[in-house]
């Protein structure tokens, strides 16, 4: 029997004055992909700082990965911040991160709140 998949979703709310939150929720792939930038480009149009939560997704590929690093390059180049959450997540969103570099490269928090936190004290490099 095959396991059941989960279509992901994309969702982009306010959680706070000037911090936009996307959230990723179950799988996404390339069919996910375009509607990941379209709302990343909604985000960032916004001008205001920015956090992608990956807690709910339960896998990402490459063309994830390509969307959340030209958004976080473009938010960058904007002097807005970015940050990823990862509370829990999915072990293969996890693996992803790690087997890709990303986690030391993006600015990745245990949490939601860590993440807002950080994006609203400015602009963060990769150290930080």
């Amino acid at each position: 029997m095959l396991a059941a998949v989960h279509p992901g979703e994309v969702t982009v709310e306010r959680k706070q004055p000037g911090v936009v939150v996307v959230s990723l929720t179950g799988e996404h792939d390339l069919n996910t992909a375009p509607t990941l930038r379209e709302r990343l480009d909604e985000a960032l149009e916004q001008g205001d700082p920015m956090v992608l939560n990956l807690s709910e997704a339960e896998f990402i590929d490459s063309s994830i990965i390509g969307a959340v690093l030209d958004a976080q390059r473009r938010a960058e180049e904007a002097g807005l911040g970015f940050a990823t959450a990862l509370e829990d997540g999915a072990p293969p969103v996890q693996r992803v991160l790690q087997v890709t570099g990303l986690d030391a490269s993006l600015p990745v928090r245990g949490s939601e709140r860590e993440a807002i936190e950080r994006v609203s004290s400015g602009p963060e490099g990769p150290d930080g």
